[in-house]
């Protein structure tokens, strides 16, 4: 956090690795660090100071007053010292006291502590906030919310269920009864392609009822309840789209009787085969496993629903999974009710169903809705017995011990590069460059955005802005939010798609060319989406691979994976799978896939979001060692810490609207920058220690709760903005060596076809190789069918209808 943030709190508890490292006022914790060697710096954030020195990097602020070999170093040694310190003694001194009203200033402080209290005792009885129906009720509103708020699957199963029971309907219109057995079955069986959805969606709401649970949010059964009852008004809509057009459709005895109980079997089954559904997912530790699992459960199902095979013809070993099985039971009952009605003799009744192999007897038509409501509760009980009992926690980031702290670290990757200009010569091979690459002048110039609203009108996002972005330089594109700074770096980077773009992108004196604009750039986006089962080396030589021409040989392709994962950090985890990383790990490995693309150009689209403060400053050490090798960095930002902004060479900052206030150089300390905005009357002074990040969005007014004057009227008026735009102007023009190496003679693709085949084939073949759930499944569920759908079918001979029946269903299935 900013040092204006850390001044908000009163108490800071610092915990590095399981280890209390301080916890005490915030007001003495700058000299406590202090006195035990170490001193914050005055251009350093607070927290980042407090960071680096706790996580073992802190001989960089050491003081003097502790001889190096005795400093702090583990975290156990921070916990030592700690415990150790008055602070420590007097939080003892505080505990041991007990809680009395001598300890607080205020009589009315001392009540409120003590209800708390007294509420902390109640829980004891329960450790739920809520009793077991207001809860229930609660989770259940949530869950209809959260299918509330996705139309499309909404919309997608009634859309489904009506197309479905059109087709069924059309396929089996006024058929004969003879065809009812199948017919009957298909407007079933249909159900369980639905459930299996629920596979996917289960999994996707548990990782939240896993961070939830822990906490007593709720009951498990009251979260199983609410995940299934939710469901019923859905189900109920989609049985009666389907079952209502199959049903009149198809011949079936027309009368309401015998239509609701219809009606009340597929909500049974449907209901049954759901939370049947849910329970696998619960008891699965992947959405693999939950599908196999699945997809084994409907084989057994269609196999043993008396249809496939007729119930006669199981043998005597399987017969128990007829009798389980949901499927036959809403089989039978549909069946038995249909041939009970009026439209059949008793003879013509037996018949039929003797040839179906379904024993008479109308009970079976209630008992078999019973037996699937029954079902349907001890799925839904089991369910959330799995879910209370068995957690699966997914892995989480690769621990890589700290680097020796070096005061040199960055020397390997700064070297000068002179910025083109007419006449200069563009190809460089720079140290720690990698391979050479054509250092691009980007110039952007009184460049607009409009975009079309619904109502036809236009509305504009950005307002004639100029600069430029030189190479072996890093820009910060910084703004209040909704000023347009991802808006500006998407136009400029070819991302929009639509909308109306006014003014000229030029890259080395040449108008942007859209079709090869990505052979020179590379765009890191805020998500971080890689392929999953790739290591870090790999996802880097991918894409070097697929994104360099092929005048690089494969050696010098390796060199600069190699030295890009030097350059940020990767190098001790680049054997690790991208799917076991932090989000900060992920993070680099996004900056990597693009470097090795050897871009002129990089585009960062809020790189630090989401990390810590060590991390964020571990990602940006490496981009500035990026444009340190001569390429233009652009990159957006939001409320970076003093050390991170500092790392900046220069900052194009958004007003509101999309006006530019300041654009120019940040200066060491950020000088330049405070000078420009202190010089204008009325713009009040920086505090000391104070960000200048969070200072110049203030100013601005992207603060909070401040009515400021129009800066970007201040900078059009001042002589920085005509001086910038003399040298936009200037290193737009055009000269003969960048004609000879101009980015436009570049295709738009940089391989082959048979090259991207032979690497992608190459990816998807680790892919499956490094799922051995996924490759066990399919190596162990197709024997199992083989051996099921042989001992079912044993020497089954064609000696009668029914066996010739069995056997067409055999090669149906």
């Amino acid at each position: 956090p900013t040092p204006e943030v850390v001044e908000q709190f009163d108490d800071i508890l610092m915990v590095n690795e399981g280890h209390m490292v301080y916890h005490g006022p915030r007001t003495e914790i700058l000299d406590y660090f202090d006195e035990r060697g170490f001193s914050c710096p005055p251009r350093v954030d607070p927290a980042d100071f407090l960071i680096e020195v706790t996580s073992g990097r802190g001989h960089r602020y050491s003081n003097g007053k502790v001889e190096k070999k005795d400093l702090a170093v583990t975290s156990e040694d921070f916990n030592n010292l700690f415990c150790q310190s008055i602070i420590y003694k007097k939080t003892h001194e505080a505990i041991s006291k007990g809680f009395n009203e001598h300890q607080f200033e205020n009589p009315e402080d001392f009540q409120k502590a003590k209800s708390v209290a007294n509420l902390a005792r109640s829980k004891q009885k329960s450790e739920f906030g809520l009793a077991f129906v207001p809860s229930t009720l609660l989770l259940l509103n949530r869950q209809k919310l959260i299918w509330l708020r996705d139309p499309p699957l909404l919309w997608g199963k009634l859309f489904e269920a009506l197309i479905v029971g059109l087709v069924l309907g059309m396929i089996y219109f006024n058929v004969n009864s003879t065809y009812y057995l199948r017919m009957i079955f298909f407007s079933i069986a249909l159900f369980q392609r639905q459930a299996w959805q629920q596979i996917t969606i289960s999994f996707q709401l548990r990782g939240v009822f896993y961070k939830q649970r822990p906490r007593n949010f709720f009951r498990t059964m009251s979260y199983a309840i609410a995940e299934t009852v939710v469901q019923i008004p859905v189900n109920l809509s989609v049985s009666f789209i389907l079952g209502t057009f199959f049903y009149f459709m198809s011949g079936l005895t027309r009368t309401f009787e015998k239509y609701i109980v219809f009606f009340l079997v597929l909500v049974c089954f449907q209901h049954a085969i759901g939370a049947y559904m849910t329970m696998l997912s619960s008891l699965s530790p992947s959405i693999t496993v939950g599908q196999a699992l699945a997809g084994i459960s409907v084989s057994f199902f269609l196999l043993f629903s008396g249809n496939i095979i007729l119930a006669d013809l199981i043998p005597n070993y399987w017969i128990w999974m007829y009798w389980f099985n949901p499927l036959a039971w809403a089989l039978r009952s549909n069946m038995l009710s249909e041939f009970s009605s009026d439209r059949y003799t008793p003879a013509q009744s037996a018949k039929f169903l003797d040839s179906f192999s379904i024993s008479e007897g109308t009970e079976y038509i209630w008992f078999g809705i019973g037996i699937l409501l029954a079902y349907y509760l001890f799925f839904t009980t089991l369910n959330g017995l799995a879910l209370h009992f068995i957690r699966y926690e997914k892995y989480k980031g690769v621990s890589v011990k700290a680097m020796t702290d070096n005061a040199s670290e960055e020397d390997n990757v700064y070297v000068e590069v002179r910025t083109p200009g007419a006449g200069d010569v563009v190809q460089t091979k720079a140290r720690g460059a990698g391979l050479p690459f054509t250092p691009s002048n980007l110039c952007i110039k009184d460049l607009e955005y409009f975009v079309t609203l619904p109502s036809g009108e236009e509305k504009q996002l950005l307002r004639g802005i100029t600069a430029h972005f030189e190479p072996g330089r890093m820009v910060a594109l910084m703004g209040a939010t909704g000023a347009g700074k991802t808006t500006l770096m998407d136009v400029i980077a070819g991302r929009k798609t639509g909308g109306r773009i006014v003014g000229d992108i030029i890259v080395n004196g040449e108008l942007k060319n859209p079709a090869n604009f990505s052979r020179i750039t590379a765009y890191c986006e805020q998500m971080d989406i890689h392929s999953e089962a790739a290591t870090i080396y790999e996802a880097l030589v991918f894409s070097a691979n697929l994104r360099l021409p092929p005048t690089f040989t494969e050696e010098e392709r390796m060199n600069l994976v190699n030295e890009t994962l030097e350059l940020l950090e990767l190098s001790a985890i680049a054997g690790e799978m991208v799917g076991r990383l932090s989000v900060e790990q992920k993070k680099r490995v996004t900056i990597g896939v693009e470097v090795v693309a050897n871009p002129s150009i990089l585009f960062l689209d809020e790189p630090t979001s989401g990390l810590d403060a060590r991390s964020a400053l571990i990602v940006m050490r490496g981009v500035q060692s990026i444009a340190r090798t001569g390429r233009t960095v652009l990159c957006t930002i939001h409320q970076p810490s003093i050390s991170i902004f500092e790392l900046f060479d220069g900052l194009l900052l958004l007003q509101k609207g999309g006006y530019t206030a300041y654009f120019g150089d940040l200066g060491v300390d950020s000088v330049k920058m405070l000078e420009y905005f202190e010089s204008i009357p009325g713009t009040q002074e920086i505090r000391p220690q104070y960000n200048p990040a969070t200072y110049m969005l203030e100013v601005i007014g992207a603060g909070i709760g401040r009515d400021v004057k129009d800066y970007s009227v201040e900078y059009k008026n001042s002589e920085l903005c005509a001086k910038n735009r003399e040298r936009t102007l200037q290193l737009a023009e055009v000269s003969e060596d960048f004609v000879r190496h101009s980015t436009l003679n570049y295709t738009p693709i940089a391989t082959g076809f048979w090259n991207q085949l032979g690497h992608l084939t190459k990816k998807q073949q680790l892919t499956y190789w490094r799922n051995p759930q996924y490759n066990f499944m399919r190596m162990f569920l197709f024997p199992l069918f083989a051996i099921i759908f042989g001992t079912t079918f044993y020497q089954l001979s064609a000696g009668s209808v029914k066996k010739i029946n069995s056997h067409i269903g055999l090669i149906y299935n």
